[in-house]
């Protein structure tokens, strides 16, 4: 998929009612511009094409002004395209009684410090199909950890440049990029309040991440695994790659620990591929055990076949499992979250302005998978963030259909090699492992009228 233009400036108008782009013609090597207006779904569609091209994004610019005029005189906010056949999903209109609400489906619906969120599922969810006819009821009630993993998944898919089918009903995601189909199927880690436990230190984390993490990652991946009616023998999934793509949402975080979803990765890996870092523990202290290799001291790799945590004893290395190898990979992420939906929406313009985030975190800074702390501003002129930055594909090595890495190039990649049982990564630039994020809101006090 060559794309032809791209987008080099956005514009709104004062309403937000519509929206304009400068292009760059990659084949011609000038300008034009697109308007654009919120059809009867409200989803935003071409009204306009500038018929003439101009040498600079600024002669565009120019012209595109003169040309959004009339729409931002016509007093319209909806522009009816005739072939929207499907209701709007409005997903933040109460269908169940309030006690019966998610928590975190009150806090975004009304907590000031969640408008740049709320607002951009909001437009996300305006284009969303609803495959299954119960996403909003399961978005504002039991599944919202589950919805929001999908809503994400669903954006990070079409920023990848993937087309999606939506006629069938298993698995999640039906796509297709240069021809070449992939299946997706959601999965999350939930809680079970009588097996968690949190996790306040590295020592701690460490050893959880052995055998406790392993068992709550293995949990739904399993049940997967071993549906009746098995995703790969569809008729449209058969012979083509199908992914499980899993996010952690089991640890919640308090004001004094971070959530699971911070720290729990080490502990995915560990399964998939039956490897791990050993490490020494001392009280509070956690190292890697040194072993003499190929090039001099190396961390030691642990060879791990199985992992018990209280009365739960699971096979480890689900890659090998039977039948795992019609799995052709796992895609996680730790960042399907509300701040994450937050920080984007934000840097869309979507929330209050007035509404800080600050963000911290560890990210990795080479292609050597040298790690580094980082903290920022959202706001800051120099902030970026793509929907891909903490998103990993691990490949399963004895896939019967594996993905190419082509088909995702902006994200992260890792595969086992079999002969020496190293993971090896392919990290994008600044891949961030993990990360918290502040929310300021001032006092009323604090607000002025600018």
């Amino acid at each position: 998929m060559t794309m032809m233009a791209a987008e080099v400036r956005h514009y709104e108008t004062p309403e937000k009612s519509n929206l304009a782009i400068v292009v760059f013609d990659k084949t011609d090597s000038d300008f034009g511009y697109i308007i654009l207006g919120r059809d009867a779904r409200k989803i935003f569609r071409c009204l306009e094409v500038g018929n003439e091209f101009y040498a600079s994004a600024d002669a565009a610019e120019e012209a595109l002004r003169e040309a959004i005029k009339p729409y931002e005189a016509d007093g319209i906010s909806e522009y009816p395209q005739g072939d929207e056949v499907k209701p709007i999903l409005d997903i933040f209109a109460p269908i169940v009684a309030d006690d019966k609400q998610h928590d975190y489906f009150k806090v975004l619906s009304s907590n000031e410090m969640r408008s740049a969120a709320r607002n951009l599922i909001q437009e996300i969810a305006y284009s969303f199909v609803d495959v299954d006819g119960n996403y909003i009821e399961q978005f504002q009630t039991t599944g919202f950890d589950q919805r929001l993993w999908e809503l994400f998944l669903y954006v990070l898919f079409h920023k990848e440049g993937f087309e999606f089918d939506n006629t069938k009903p298993a698995p999640d995601f039906s796509l297709s990029r240069f021809g070449m189909p992939v299946f997706v199927e959601a999965v999350t880690v939930g809680q079970n309040p009588d097996f968690d436990v949190p996790a306040d230190t590295a020592a701690q984390i460490a050893e959880l991440s052995q055998n406790y993490m392993p068992i709550k990652f293995g949990s739904p991946l399993f049940s997967k695994l071993n549906r009746k009616n098995k995703y790969w023998d569809l008729p449209h999934v058969a012979g083509h790659p199908f992914v499980l793509a899993i996010h952690d949402y089991h640890g919640l975080a308090t004001s004094d620990t971070p959530g699971s979803m911070t720290w729990s990765r080490a502990g995915l890996v560990n399964y998939l591929y039956g490897v791990r870092d050993d490490v020494i523990i001392e009280g509070e202290t956690v190292r890697p055990r040194m072993v003499v290799g190929k090039y001099g001291l190396e961390p030691a790799i642990k060879i791990t076949t199985e992992h018990t945590y209280g009365d739960k004893t699971i096979p480890s290395r689900f890659f090998g499992l039977p039948d795992a190898e019609n799995v052709s990979a796992v895609l996680f992420s730790n960042g399907a979250t509300l701040t994450t939906f937050g920080r984007m929406g934000k840097i869309a313009g979507l929330g209050d302005h007035d509404v800080k985030m600050l963000r911290m975190g560890m990210w990795v800074s080479d292609e050597m998978g040298t790690t580094q702390s980082f903290a920022t501003d959202v706001d800051a002129d120099d902030y970026d963030e793509a929907w891909g930055d903490t998103v990993t594909m691990f490949h399963n090595p004895w896939a019967k259909n594996p993905v190419p890495d082509e088909l995702f190039p902006n994200i992260s990649h890792a595969i086992l090699d079999p002969l020496t049982n190293q993971v090896r990564y392919r990290f994008t630039p600044k891949h961030v492992l993990t990360s918290m994020t502040t929310v300021i809101v001032p006092t009323n006090d604090d607000k002025t009228d600018d």
